[in-house]
């Protein structure tokens, strides 16, 4: 099975909306974010927490955060409590980040399912879903992506099943439905999805495939270069609002509407611009420089705060708790002359590098892109 499909499980809402985001986003890679870093930890945790339940073990997360662990355990204890119900049967089973291969559909269709669990007694499958995100409230009705893990789970468990229940646990987004949404169906409404995937998979290969911008634009790595967000954003930016000037209400809503996918192309477009001038393609017209340093005390503080104490200062002026105070609030307290005396106890560091426009007045970064950023392949 490969690594990686661009016609995968988690983005089907992009491409099945929009064919053209596949052959647009080849050789684009896809940047991590906090958020899905953030999510990718959840789902360990979740795999840890249900795994030791499926060996009868204890335990113990470490290295999590209260909050995050609280989160995750409405998605692992709803599970584990359907879990003690359903699979009293012989033939009932439950498994744990499950990967399916859907080859047999079409080629490239693979995804992997959080958890599935099979009611032998009642010959019904539950495909379960966690996102950690708190962005977007996904439903489980109607859910392409849900469907999907579900036929992915049905056909590669190959078990005589009458109902498939999708389940969305979202424990950190609001919605009136709660944490945990359910969709129930007849398991032969998935085999006609089996169809209209095909048929999505194969819209994709065309090499006239056409580019839709909505909703899903968010997290195509594309969006930086499409041409119909760019379009989208350049229509809108044309539109005029104003309370003395007559304009359509309807209109305003729907440009509205259109705000988050545009705001997410500008993100889009200066993160492509930042890594492809992070491998030496630096835009024309712009460059890469050093941020604006932080200034901080140097290792040894005890030290900064000996010099410190030999001001006419109260000790309760210095500290700021649980620490020190920093250099730019130290030097509000002190005269001119003063300061200058604690230049030699701080030291200024970048946090990295930011794209700026050649007109600023920071010299450019000279980066050794291959040290920097290992080994640039095309």
């Amino acid at each position: 099975m490969a690594k990686h499909s661009h016609i995968g499980a988690s983005s089907m809402e992009r491409w099945s909306n929009c064919p053209g985001s596949v052959r647009l986003s080849e050789g684009i890679e896809s940047r991590s974010s906090v958020y899905a870093e953030e999510g990718t930890k959840a789902h360990e945790l979740a795999a840890e927490i249900l795994e030791h339940f499926k060996r009868g073990q204890e335990f113990e997360p470490k290295d999590y955060d209260e909050e995050m662990i609280e989160h995750v355990m409405t998605y692992t204890d709803s599970v584990m409590n359907l879990v003690r119900t359903a699979t009293q049967t012989k033939g009932s089973f439950f498994l744990i980040e499950h990967k399916f291969d859907l080859s047999e559909v079409h080629p490239g269709l693979f995804g992997t399912a959080d958890a599935v669990i099979y009611d032998a007694k009642a010959q019904t499958l539950y495909v379960w879903d966690l996102k950690y995100g708190q962005g977007i409230a996904v439903d489980a009705e109607n859910n392409v992506q849900l469907k999907y893990y579900g036929l992915g789970a049905l056909l590669s468990a190959k078990v005589p099943c009458r109902e498939v229940e999708l389940v969305i646990a979202q424990p950190r987004c609001a919605h009136a439905d709660g944490p945990i949404r359910r969709h129930r169906f007849d398991s032969f409404d998935l085999l006609e999805f089996a169809a209209s995937l095909k048929e999505f998979a194969v819209k994709t290969e065309d090499p006239n495939a056409p580019l839709n911008p909505g909703d899903h634009c968010r997290f195509c790595p594309a969006a930086g270069i499409c041409p119909a967000v760019h379009e989208k954003a350049l229509t809108l930016a044309r539109e005029e609002f104003s309370q003395m000037l007559s304009y359509d209400p309807e209109k305003l809503g729907k440009t509205l509407n259109w705000l988050p996918v545009v705001e997410a192309w500008i993100e889009n477009v200066r993160a492509f611009a930042y890594g492809e001038a992070e491998h030496g393609r630096c835009p024309p017209g712009w460059k890469l420089v050093q941020k604006r340093p932080t200034r901080k005390w140097k290792p040894h503080i005890d030290v900064a705060f000996e010099v410190m104490s030999k001001f006419d200062l109260d000790p309760k002026d210095i500290y700021e708790e649980p620490a020190v105070k920093s250099p730019a609030q130290m030097e509000k307290l002190l005269r001119k002359e003063e300061r200058e005396r604690l230049e030699v106890l701080i030291e200024k560091k970048s946090s990295g590098y930011a794209l700026a426009h050649e007109s600023d007045k920071r010299p450019a970064a000279r980066l050794d892109a291959a040290s920097e950023f290992g080994e640039i392949t095309d």
